[in-house]
């Protein structure tokens, strides 16, 4: 057997193809999925907050961009050191409809593109887990993940810690519909700065058919390399990192956030300290070394690789970001920069997921990870619960329609230009009195 052959078996056993594609009921489901997905987004009190206030740079760069350049140097302009294409794509749809729309249009966009995410996941994990609830429950965390739903709730400029999770499913997905995933795997690929670390995840699927999807993705990866070679990026602050507080900060920031959310932990860790955090890790580690002991070649190949992205996306952003608001003892403890546990909570949770649904039913380990099991859904349900009544995820700043009405009295007034106030707090842009009407 040549090298080519070996690797093209290796990627063929890690790397399996489904039994059968999504059958016609299966889509229905999906569909029907993914509008109630959309409304879910939508319709939670922070949901329905969004639309009618535009967030940071949805608003003060990709909106502000649309309005006043063309959107061939948008595309193209690196923001923060790397691209936004879709983000930006979005934009240049948005800037179509009346100015009054816009915080509506991002918040929608966003909110389909995270159902999309979502189905992917469902689809792509049919090869790893046997239970279709198991695979509808992980896909499902992408809507509910409370860690997902303040801070990166509904807008364009925080979708990228989905995409990455979106692209490691789709590069996973071996019988995805080529033409539409290759599509998503290259946007995703140019709006994350983050996505280099699924490269070996692409190279292992040129070895198998289908290598639109990959191929794809490694387009993307390297136009996103360009980019980030030839662009400046401001650091968030100069703080030296400090490693035991960034140990500390990941691990409530994935285990602890992954089951209780981020507001819950302002109240458990000042109370409890690492108590907290000891039993987080005990209750996510059940199922994860039963995926190890449990897990086909697949399985556990998968436990591994969730697990270390999960840890190496956590730390990347802890330490090229580090400053005194990420340490544990900072106000809210981990609220500042809430997003940084999107992606890591997701890549954890497959994990989990894979130690679930390996375990036989027969055996003693059995009742350990049941146990597990119901800790995490009961954990789960009750933070999803506790931060749908949280009142301070609903935005509070001045909504889209007066900031309009606002820019437009600018206008009538004499000035040239207006100012668009949104949030967060002390954020605006300025437009041309023209793309005020």
């Amino acid at each position: 057997m040549t090298t080519t052959e070996r690797s093209r078996a290796l990627a063929d056993d890690l790397i399996p193809l489904p039994a059968e594609p999504p059958h016609e009921r299966a889509w229905l489901g999906m569909s029907a999925s993914f509008v109630a997905s959309v409304a879910f987004l939508l319709l939670i009190p922070a949901g329905w907050a969004r639309l009618d206030h535009l967030w940071a740079e949805d608003g003060a760069r990709f909106a502000a961009d649309a309005l006043s350049s063309s959107a061939l140097h948008n595309l193209l302009t690196p923001y923060g050191g790397y691209l936004h294409t879709l983000p930006r794509l979005v934009a240049e749809l948005v800037a179509l409809l009346p100015i009054e729309s816009a915080a509506a249009g991002f918040a929608v966009a966003a909110a389909m593109l995270r159902a999309l995410v979502a189905l992917i996941a469902f689809a792509g994990s049919k090869a790893y887990l046997r239970s279709t609830p198991m695979r509808f429950v992980l896909a499902a965390l992408v809507i509910v993940l409370p860690a997902g739903n303040s801070e990166t709730l509904n807008n364009m400029a925080n979708l990228h810690w989905f995409l990455l999770y979106g692209a490691f499913w789709a590069l996973l997905w071996r019988n995805a519909p080529r033409v539409p995933v290759a599509i998503f795997v290259f946007l995703a690929a140019v709006s994350s700065p983050l996505v280099f670390i699924l490269a070996p995840l692409a190279v292992a699927r040129l070895f198998l058919p289908r290598k639109e999807v990959p191929l794809a993705f490694l387009a993307g990866l390297a136009v996103q390399a360009v980019a980030m070679v030839f662009a400046t990026r401001n650091p968030y602050s100069h703080t030296e990192v400090d490693p035991v507080q960034v140990l500390l900060a990941s691990l409530l920031r994935v285990p602890v956030v992954a089951l209780t959310g981020s507001e819950r932990v302002d109240e458990f860790y000042p109370a409890h300290g690492n108590l907290v955090i000891l039993l987080a890790l005990l209750v996510t580690a059940i199922p994860v070394a039963a995926g190890l002991r449990f897990a086909g070649r697949a399985g556990r190949t998968l436990v591994l690789l969730s697990a270390a992205y999960s840890v190496v996306v956590i730390l990347a952003c802890l330490v090229l970001n580090w400053s005194q608001a990420l340490q544990v003892q900072a106000p809210e403890v981990v609220m500042a920069a809430q997003r940084y546990s999107v992606a890591p909570c997701l890549f954890l949770f497959t994990a989990i997921f894979v130690g679930l649904d390996a375990t036989p039913a027969k055996t003693w380990e059995r009742a350990v990870v049941s146990g597990s099991r119901y800790l995490i859904g009961i954990a789960v349900v009750v933070s999803v619960f506790a931060h749908l009544r949280e009142p301070a995820t609903v935005l509070k700043g001045v909504p889209w329609d007066e900031s309009v009405a606002r820019a437009r009295a600018q206008c009538a007034a004499g000035a040239t230009d207006a100012r668009l106030d949104h949030e967060p707090k002390d954020w605006f842009f300025l437009v041309p009195c023209r793309s005020v009407g």
